[in-house]
């Protein structure tokens, strides 16, 4: 697949996402990928990216890259910060620390998880404990759920 039709496909990911996960010719590619946004009322959100994998051989892995999306936000990394949850098997990671003071909206991302051999409809739910206020708002973990298909 070339660079140019995955970006034509994937036009809402980054050049830097897309090849974190693409792969070269030959060693296979991104065969689908999507994106889904929790809704916490407040500007500070979760966005999770995930992307569906296989190598030349067939042999498909998903990888799913979970940000924080935000205006200024200053928070801590914490060991078992993000969790994600594939089709009821749980993962956790320690998520980035974020101090970003530039006024506008940004995307920082807390953490990145690959899980090899998953195949058809998968659930996913990312969870990320917070424990903070954000504009005045008390926040504890934030989630955002969604299906990509592998």
């Amino acid at each position: 697949m070339s660079k140019e039709f995955e970006r034509q496909n994937t036009a809402s990911l980054s050049d830097d996402m897309l090849e974190s996960v693409a792969g070269g010719v030959g060693e296979g590619g991104v065969i689908s990928s999507g994106s889904f946004m929790s809704s916490t009322g407040t500007s500070l959100n979760i966005i999770v990216n995930w992307y569906a994998t296989a190598d030349m051989f067939g042999n498909r892995a998903l990888q799913v890259i979970v940000s924080a999306s935000s205006g200024n936000l200053m928070a801590g990394s914490l060991p078992n910060g993000v969790e994600l949850n594939v089709n009821g098997m749980v993962y956790t990671s320690a998520n980035n620390a974020v101090n970003y003071m530039g006024g506008g909206m940004t995307t920082n991302t807390l953490a990145s998880f690959t899980i090899p051999n998953v195949y058809g409809s998968v659930s996913i739910t990312a969870v990320w404990h917070f424990n903070g206020t954000y504009s005045g708002v008390p926040i504890g973990s934030i989630y955002a759920s969604g299906v990509a298909s592998v």
